[in-house]
């Protein structure tokens, strides 16, 4: 019997970039599954940026300040935070908003005339700590909001974070939705250099559930205006195209990739496929196929005989009979194909094995 790795060592990650200024990372395990949506605003959005008070306060504080005050533009808020927080509450429920837990904003007449209030000021001013809360209070003092401040400066990281919320278990199968806005220092020489901006505010999506591609969860995509059904297509496009290039342009490939595919095919059964459709000059889609029949064959043959399929080795009547049906699977409506088999091959055993293949 041969050993197999089990599906909790099993990682998929991949990135798709949906637009100038829009990505998506998805981390999938056996137990979890991690989506981290970015969208930069930089390129839409006016960073204020002042010098602030830390070459003192850093001499005070045990937890030190950026030595730049800066301030984003409150319609970031209005226009790309709380579009998110109604779209969660739509599909799983009013009651799940999501909780504020760091934000300061600027309350006054000009850039060079406020005073800040951060999460706490709010509550003590009775408004409910949830994005929704503070949604109706920039609502109800939008004269007076000019924008959102640094609220936090991570200095291990080189992250200042402008705005952080969250909710857990949203669902059965959803752990946790956080959003941020945040700017990363490590980032700056590239906002610098491409967009000439000193500041580079990026906001963050990250769902975490344990099952992934759950329905509600792309169903909030759909809310996101982030089409899943041709994310999916494309990577299983460009997947497939590459996949099918390289096993067409050498035999190796070829055998590596049925023998990863179809593990209940032996040595000698991926030597004889690879054989047959090299000398036949088959495409790939006909050896995938040749393989996916004769795998169905070999696993009914081990149900029959109460064997381990990999122990048994194919016939060569039965590899030609496959392929003979792979053809007139993928080309119907065309004549019959010509294929070159062994001599010690019978006619009368392919015609077997094609019928017995067919009742499969």
């Amino acid at each position: 019997m041969r050993s197999s790795t089990t599906d909790s060592k099993h990682k998929e990650k991949f990135r798709a970039v949906l637009d100038d200024n829009t990505s998506l990372s998805m981390y999938n395990k056996s137990d979890k599954s991690v989506c981290v949506i970015r969208r930069d605003l930089a390129k839409d959005y006016e960073v204020e940026v002042n010098a602030s008070e830390a070459p003192v306060l850093n001499k005070i504080l045990s937890d030190p300040e950026p030595y730049e005050s800066t301030m984003a533009d409150v319609k970031i808020l209005e226009d790309e935070v709380f579009p998110i927080n109604d779209a969660i509450k739509t599909i799983f429920g009013e009651e799940k908003d999501l909780d504020l837990r760091y934000i300061r904003l600027a309350i006054g007449g000009t850039a060079r005339d406020y005073v800040s209030i951060d999460e706490k000021d709010l509550i003590k001013y009775d408004v409910k700590p949830t994005l929704t809360g503070l949604m109706d209070f920039v609502k109800q003092n939008k004269d007076n909001v000019l924008g959102f401040l640094d609220r936090e400066y991570i200095h291990e990281e080189g992250n200042i974070i402008y705005l952080s919320c969250d909710k857990k278990n949203i669902s059965p199968h959803i752990r946790s939705v956080k959003l941020k806005i945040l700017a990363s220092m490590q980032q700056r020489g590239l906002f610098l250099q491409q967009e000439h901006k000193y500041y580079g505010i990026q906001l963050y999506l990250i769902i975490e559930s344990t099952m992934k591609y759950e329905d509600r969860f792309l169903e909030l995509l759909k809310m996101l205006d982030i089409d899943w059904e041709l994310i999916f297509f494309r990577r299983k496009s460009a997947i497939n195209d590459w996949t099918q290039i390289e096993c067409e342009r050498n035999s190796e490939n070829l055998k590596g990739y049925l023998r990863a595919k179809y593990d209940n095919l032996n040595y000698f059964d991926i030597n004889n496929i690879t054989k047959l459709v090299v000398s036949n000059q088959l495409p790939f889609l006909v050896a995938d196929k040749i393989a996916s029949l004769l795998y169905k064959m070999k696993v009914e043959r081990a149900n029959q005989l109460q064997e381990d399929s990999y122990s048994i080795t194919l016939k060569k009547a039965e590899i030609a009979a496959a392929a003979k049906l792979a053809c007139a699977y993928l080309y119907p409506g065309r004549q019959e194909i010509e294929l070159e088999f062994d001599q010690d091959i019978s006619m009368a055993e392919i015609i077997k094995y094609q019928e017995e293949l067919t009742n499969i």
